[in-house]
């Protein structure tokens, strides 16, 4: 009777566990499926094809993230996604782009936003110009400036609740860009990019986009213990070569963006030891003391 009684225990250990696994399969079949679109993406040549398969891709992502499941799926597998959640677990954000023969890349991106009804999905387009366009603030999910976001902070004032985005953008064989963005959702829950919470000395900007030396890199994360933006500060090698950003490179000193009464407000010239006090995190960048390079 006793060797029955255990028998009967397991059957019902292993039933359960296959209902589990059937329960997840669903959700678990499409993140292989993305995965498998986004290999399919890295080994194509040609941009005509590329660009067919991302077309799908967008499709098949635009379906998946409209069901509840999806919100808590584990994307890590796919290397090419960048998957963000925001710190009150309301917002998930996507990212990724085509490179393409010329040099040349174009961004692409959803937003995931969890309200007390739904879940709300919404396609970012990739709507960025030339550098010289960059002032202008585009400022819906339709007129997106394009970027591959890794770092997303949440801060709260007035009762409206404010994510700022950290990006990158690989923008040509010349020049690298990295983004501050800033984002919110109105009260029919659309977002709004690009709302003027930064202060860099008495301006007020919606968004901060640095540019510098394709052979360089550029220090631009969030410091969680000191609750600051820490960037490095970008210049030229020589007064000559001022507003041409292919030659600007850091300097190693260190600015930050501290928020206060609603604001990011821009601090130059910041201690390094507080600007280097980082968890280090090799999802988003090294963060090691550089050494200098000969062209800065």
């Amino acid at each position: 009777m006793k060797i029955f009684f255990k028998i009967l225990l397991l059957l019902v250990f292993l039933f359960s566990v296959y209902s589990s696994n059937a329960k997840e399969l669903p959700y678990i079949e499409e993140v292989d499926s993305i995965a498998d679109l986004f290999i399919q993406i890295e080994n194509e040549k040609s941009d005509t094809k590329k660009t067919e398969i991302n077309q799908y891709l967008i499709e098949y992502l635009e379906d998946f993230l409209g069901k509840t499941e999806s919100f808590s799926a584990d994307y890590s597998k796919i290397k090419k996604l960048s998957v963000l959640i925001s710190d009150d677990k309301a917002l998930k954000v996507y990212t990724w782009n085509l490179a393409f023969q010329d040099g040349s890349f174009k961004y692409f991106g959803f937003l995931q936003y969890k309200t007390s009804k739904k879940i709300n999905v919404f396609f970012l387009e990739d709507k960025k110009y030339n550098s010289e366009n960059q002032p202008r603030l585009y400022q819906t999910n339709t007129e997106w400036y394009g970027a591959i976001y890794y770092e997303i902070i949440t801060k709260k004032w007035n009762s409206k609740t404010y994510y700022t985005l950290l990006g990158y953008d690989a923008a040509d064989f010349l020049i690298n860009r990295k983004v501050i963005e800033t984002l919110y959702f109105d009260r029919k829950d659309l977002p709004i990019f690009g709302k003027k919470i930064f202060k860099i000395n008495r301006t007020l900007t919606g968004r901060l986009v640095f540019e510098y030396a394709d052979r360089v890199t550029m220090l631009l994360r969030y410091n969680k213990k000191q609750d600051m933006i820490i960037l490095d500060h970008l210049v030229p090698p020589e007064p000559k070569f001022t507003n041409m950003y292919e030659f600007y490179g850091p300097d190693f000193s260190y600015d930050a963006l501290v928020f206060k009464g609603g604001k990011w407000i821009l601090e130059v010239n910041i201690d390094p030891n507080i600007a280097i006090n980082f968890k280090k995190d090799p999802k988003i960048n090294h963060l090691k003391r550089r050494k200098v390079s000969k062209g800065f």
